[in-house]
Parts: structure tokens; C-alpha cells; sequence
């Protein structure tokens, strides 16, 4: 006669086995969709002499002074720590900035990492302003890793942050220093090879960050750099250990709205294209900046099919006359997919001059995928939205393009998106491997 027990052992098994399965597979879907969130900003472009520009005592004051010292300087000075409608189609001041960080702290107090994609240096700085622009970006970097400490921060090189003129390549002092001021929250693999060649990578979880320098690339430039770099994408990508890939530069790729012309040099561009769509698989998110603007570019492959995509990220400054903004984006943990977008911003036009502040809410937001109704933020979503915003007769679309693009401010009519002039600015779909 069989035990009692071998009647029921059997089924237990099957019952266990099935319960293990179930909870394992549960715990196999929890960890697939985990998520973080990380911040991005762009374009600081922080004066310290912002409204004194002719200020010679305050500008000796501010060589002489630590870097400790500088933020009671500028809490003491009214123009510097005041907040209001005149910031519009300026640098950004003391107050701006930390505004700014005090609103990404209080949205995102322990981001998973901080991207920022470039121009620190304020406009229309000089090569006799060095010590200034040294200062400036230890000021910067102090302030984030005072709010952030030990986040990694991955920061890009502007066409402004550089030690001689607007756009001129970064030598080895600034590349030094400007590594410098981000440790220890920049890697020390990172930051050395930043030092030398001025573009680096990071790696942060199971996401590769490759940092290229645009200053290589700019249309007009014929620097003997810029093909060693791109073959240095390139290796980096084919790398088979290689798998969540995100590219992050500050000038982007594709057609200038302002002048029509070609942000980059014609060869580098195809090659770079054609690069993103070889390995678009990998590559999960792009990120640049540069015009202080929202947008976007779409890169397709040579059936014409959208394969990849790049963000091009609105600034903290508001030199163009767009709302100040940074961005807090979600991601899928184990892909480096970018979930959903999330854009701050502060409606500096709502603060009238003689009502300025010096604390303000960052209240007002854009997000995808939502804004876009996209089903998932990719490369044939975006490509999608753009085929309904060419087809559309109700101007919805174009109105929601409008709203992001100069992230809901009204800017004067020679940028204003209309009816009229939409195409110009709907550029993405010009990056097309051959």
C-alpha cells in the first residue's frame, strides 16, 4: 500500500514548480520594466558680470576673489540676484541659476546621473576673460555638486566653452581644467580621456554615455581631430560588450533654422549619419543642444525607413527669448529607453520687472510622449508626428509642435512658428544614411 504522502507529493511539486515559475517570471517583468530618472540640462550660459559688463572694479573683485566667495558677491548684488521678465534674450544671471537648481532639486532630489550638454561660458566672452571662464564653470560645477553630492554628472564642451573665441577649438589647458572642476562627480577614467583628445565616455549602470566634441565637427572648421574622433565613435560602437548606447554633444547635426545653412561640415555629417543608423540598434537616445530650443532629429536608413532618433534639449539661459527649462527624463533601467520627458520651465514673461524675485517655482511643463500623442518616444513615432503635422488642416499638430519647440513662450514674429513657416523649422527628416 502506497504512503499517504506519495499521494500528494507529486502534485505538491507540480504546484510548487508552477508558483516558482509564476513568481520568477513576475520578478523577471518587475526588474525588465524598472526605471530611473535622470536630469538633463543644457546652455547655463552664467555671466558673472551679467548687467555690469563695464564693471572694471567688480571684475577684479570677482579674479581675485574664491570661488567660495563668489556667491556672496553676487547674493549682495541686486541685478545679479533678481529674477524677472528683463532676463529675457540674456545670459542667465545668479538668480536664474539658482533658481534653476533649487527646481531640479526639489523635482528630482536623487537623479540616477546629470547630463549637461554643453555652454557654460557666457556669450560674447573673450579670450583676456580666462580667469572668468576658469572660475565660472569651478562655480557652476561647485553649485550642482553641492545639491547633487556624489551623482555622476556627464557634462559636453559648448562652442562657448573654450579659452580663445567663440567656437575655437578647446586647448589642452581648458580641457584640463574643465575636467578638473567636475571631479569627483566626473569619473576619473571619464576625465582623463577627456583631457586628452576632448571627448570621453561614461558608464553609469548598464547605459554607455560617448561624449563627442562638436567643435570638431562645425561648418567652416577643417580640424585633422574630427576624423580620428568619429573613428573613435565608431570603434566604441562596435565594441560587441557595447549594448545601451546614448549620444550626447552640444552643436546637433542636420540644418540651422535661423540661416538655413548646415550646423556641421557636409562630410562628417553623412559619416556620422550614416554611423547612427549602422548601429542604431544600440544606440537608445541622442542629446544636443545649441539652440536654446526644443526640437528634435529623426535619422533614417537608406530604405527610408526612421531607424534613430536625437533630442535637442531647451536652455537654463534665455539669450534667444525662450522660457528658461531643463528636463528630467525617465528610463528603462536594463534598456537605457527613454520612457517619457518631462520639460520644467519658468514663465519669465508672468514676473514683471518691478515685481522681480528672488525665489521662483518652475511649475510649468511639457511632456512627452503625451504632448505628441506618440505611442512610445522613438524614431518612428517622431517620424509619424511629423507626417501628421505636414498633413494637418486643423493646425493642432502644428500648434502642439509650437508649444514645444519654444517651450510655451511668445517670441517675437522673426521665430515664431506659423502656418507659413513650420517646414523650415521641421528639419528632422533630412538625416538619411546613403
Amino acid at each position: 500500500m502506497k504512503n499517504i504522502r506519495d499521494y500528494f507529493f507529486v502534485p505538491t511539486q507540480v504546484f510548487l514548480f508552477f508558483v516558482t515559475l509564476i513568481f520568477s517570471g513576475s520578478c523577471y517583468a518587475q526588474a525588465n520594466n524598472a526605471t530611473e530618472k535622470c536630469l538633463i540640462v543644457s546652455d547655463i550660459h552664467f555671466s558673472p558680470l551679467y548687467g555690469t559688463p563695464k564693471d572694471t572694479a567688480l571684475r577684479r573683485k570677482l579674479q581675485a576673489a574664491s570661488i567660495d566667495e563668489w556667491k556672496t558677491i553676487f547674493e549682495n548684488l541686486k541685478v545679479q540676484a533678481t529674477i524677472n521678465a528683463s532676463l529675457l534674450y540674456q545670459d542667465a544671471n545668479y538668480g536664474i541659476l539658482q533658481s534653476a537648481l533649487d527646481n531640479m532639486k526639489r523635482r528630482l532630489p536623487h537623479p540616477a546621473f546629470i547630463i549637461i550638454a554643453g555652454d557654460f561660458i557666457w556669450h560674447g566672452a573673450k579670450p583676456a576673460d580666462s580667469v572668468l571662464k576658469r572660475k565660472s564653470i569651478r562655480f557652476i560645477a561647485q553649485l550642482f555638486k553641492e545639491r547633487f553630492p556624489g551623482v555622476t554628472i556627464i557634462p559636453a564642451l559648448g562652442n562657448n566653452d573654450t579659452y580663445g573665441q567663440d567656437y575655437a577649438l578647446q586647448d589642452s589647458k581648458f580641457l584640463n581644467d574643465f575636467a578638473n572642476a567636475w571631479a569627483p562627480n566626473l569619473p576619473k577614467r571619464s576625465a582623463d580621456e577627456l583631457k586628452g583628445q576632448g571627448y570621453y565616455t561614461c558608464t553609469t549602470g548598464k547605459l554607455k554615455v560617448m561624449v563627442y566634441n562638436s567643435a570638431l565637427l562645425n561648418a567652416g572648421t577643417n580640424y585633422p581631430q574630427a576624423g580620428a574622433m568619429i573613428n573613435w565613435l565608431q570603434t566604441n560602437l562596435a565594441d560587441t560588450k557595447t549594448k545601451n548606447v546614448w549620444l550626447l554633444t552640444h552643436i546637433p547635426p542636420g540644418t540651422n533654422v535661423y540661416n538655413g545653412s548646415s550646423f556641421w561640415n557636409a562630410g562628417p555629417t553623412q559619416t556620422f549619419i550614416n554611423t547612427v543608423v549602422q548601429y542604431s540598434s544600440k544606440i537608445k537616445f541622442g542629446i544636443a543642444s545649441h539652440t536654446h530650443f526644443n526640437d528634435f532629429r529623426v535619422f533614417y536608413n537608406t530604405a527610408n525607413e526612421p531607424v534613430s532618433y536625437m533630442r535637442i534639449v531647451p536652455s537654463i539661459c534665455s539669450n534667444h527669448g525662450n522660457n528658461p527649462s531643463f528636463e528630467i527624463a525617465e528610463l528603462n533601467s536594463n534598456t537605457s529607453e527613454v520612457i517619457k520627458e518631462t520639460n520644467y520651465y519658468l514663465n519669465l514673461a508672468d514676473i514683471p520687472n518691478d515685481k522681480g524675485v528672488i525665489r521662483a517655482e518652475w511649475n510649468d511643463t511639457l511632456e512627452l510622449p503625451s504632448l505628441f500623442e506618440l505611442s512610445k518616444i522613438n524614431a518612428t513615432g517622431f517620424s509619424k508626428f511629423m507626417d501628421d503635422v505636414k498633413a494637418d488642416k486643423s493646425m493642432h499638430s502644428i500648434d502642439n509642435y509650437r508649444k514645444f519647440y519654444t517651450v510655451g513662450t511668445k517670441i517675437d514674429s522673426s521665430i515664431r512658428i506659423s502656418r507659413a513657416n513650420y517646414l523650415k523649422y521641421l528639419k528632422a527628416d533630412s538625416l538619411k544614411a546613403e
